[in-house]
Parts: C-alpha cells; sequence; structure tokens
C-alpha cells in the first residue's frame, strides 16, 4: 500500500511538472473528471490505467518508479556539485541550515532577515537542487536523512572549518550556560570504534532534543554542539615522541 502511494503521488507531481491536468487525464483515459479524481484519491489504478498515464506525460513506468524510489530513500550527504552551490551563496547555506533545522516558513520570516518573497526563491532553490520538495503553503519536505552529514573535506565542510569553527572556538567557554570537554588517550583500534559508536549516539540524541523542544512555548536561543574524534599527535607534542626522527 506504501508503494502504491508513492508511485500515485509520483504520477501527481509528474502530471503537474508536465502541465497536464485531470481533465487531460480524464481524455486519455475515457472516463469522467470526477472519476479520474476518486481513482487518484483512492488510488485505484491498474497497471494499465498507470501505463496509459505515463504514455500521456512522456515518461516511461520505470522512471516513474526509480523517482518514487529516490523520493522514497532520503540520502545521507549531498553530492559535490550541490554542495558547491549551497556554500556560494550565504543566504542559501543559512536557509539550508534552517531547512535541516526544521524551521517553519512563518518562522524565517518572522525571526530572519528574510521578506516572503526572498525566502520563497530560496526555498524553490533548495527544491531544484532536491534537497528539499517544495509543497503547498510553503511548507517543505526534506528529501535528506534525519541523520545527514556534510560530505567530509567538502565545501561545506571546508566553510565550517575556516569560518565557524574559528568563531565557535575562539571562547572560553566559562559562561554558566556554557561547557567545554577535551580529552585524549592511546587506545587500541577496538576502543576507537567503541568511541566513535559512543559520538554517533550522543549527536543523535542531541538532535532528538533539539527536534523536540521545537514544540515548547519557552523563548529559544541558539545553540551549536560539536562532537569529534580521531586519531591524532599534537603537533607540539611530537618531537617528544621516542621514534620521532626530531628525537634522534
Amino acid at each position: 500500500m506504501a508503494q502504491r502511494a508513492q508511485i500515485v503521488a509520483e504520477l501527481k507531481k509528474a502530471l503537474r511538472e508536465s502541465g497536464h491536468t485531470y481533465t487531460h487525464v480524464a481524455q486519455k483515459l475515457e472516463l469522467s473528471v470526477a472519476s479520474v479524481k476518486r481513482l487518484f484519491s483512492t488510488q485505484d489504478l491498474s497497471l494499465h490505467r498507470v501505463d496509459q498515464i505515463c504514455e500521456l506525460i512522456g515518461l516511461g513506468l520505470r522512471d516513474i518508479l526509480d523517482r518514487a524510489a529516490d523520493r522514497a530513500a532520503p540520502t545521507s550527504q549531498l553530492t559535490l556539485a550541490q554542495e558547491s552551490e549551497v556554500v556560494s551563496d550565504p543566504k542559501l547555506l543559512f536557509m539550508t541550515w534552517l531547512v535541516l533545522l526544521r524551521t517553519p516558513f512563518e518562522e524565517v520570516i518572522q525571526d530572519y532577515r528574510f521578506n516572503e518573497r526572498e525566502a520563497l526563491q530560496y526555498l524553490i532553490r533548495l527544491d531544484r537542487l532536491k534537497v528539499i520538495e517544495l509543497q503547498p503553503g510553503n511548507r517543505v519536505r526534506l528529501l535528506v536523512s534525519r541523520h545527514f552529514s556534510w560530505r567530509p573535506g567538502g565545501p561545506v565542510q571546508k566553510y565550517i572549518h575556516q569560518k565557524l569553527l574559528r568563531e565557535f572556538f575562539a571562547s572560553p567557554f566559562a559562561g554558566p550556560q556554557e561547557e567545554f570537554f577535551f580529552h585524549g588517550g592511546r587506545v587500541s583500534e577496538e576502543a576507537l570504534v567503541q568511541l566513535k559508536r559512543a559520538l554517533r549516539g550522543a549527536s543523535r540524541e542531541c538532535a532528538e532534543i533539539i527536534e523536540r523542544d521545537r514544540s515548547t512555548t519557552q523563548k529559544r536561543n541558539g545553540v551549536a554542539f560539536v562532537l569529534a574524534v580521531r586519531p591524532w599527535n599534537y603537533s607540539g607534542f611530537s618531537q617528544f615522541d621516542r621514534d620521532s626522527p626530531a628525537a634522534s
């Protein structure tokens, strides 16, 4: 049933994109418009009728199935081209950040320097980039996974390292609402795998806390958190390693 719903939804979208209406479908299927609307609303479309609609819009059934599958499996990472465009425009990057946080359109207009027309233009760009699907009423459906991440070493991550993290870590983290922990040690490969698993779990829990907090009526403020782990030796200490060339 879920797959049928996805196929019908994709047929509707393909009809809109090709400029066809239910009237055109009715003529193709030799049915009344009311009957066509009922077929779509009940999702009672036979394979023969799906083939006829595909013929009308100039797509094959395989195209519809592939498009439905693409939408049903959210991506966990954008392509280099997608990230390059996102990071090329600071406002587009910020809008991307807002939609990834599931910020309602009304809140974007109310809380940030976007008028309705400008905000809509950026949402249309994200729709074309296949980051979101823009729906009626300026609602947004994310086409990326809840556990989405930027490409390692990609355009957005480089921007984050060069701009955001430099500013973020400039704080002494001494305020009553701030925390900073830094700890390390020599560990086995098995322990490193466990550390990565623990950090992924902590990251997901933090993201879920932020998402649940969206329903609160209390005043909300911006916040950020960073979790990271990698095999690493501080360059300032490497000279003291017994096997370091500098120690010879």
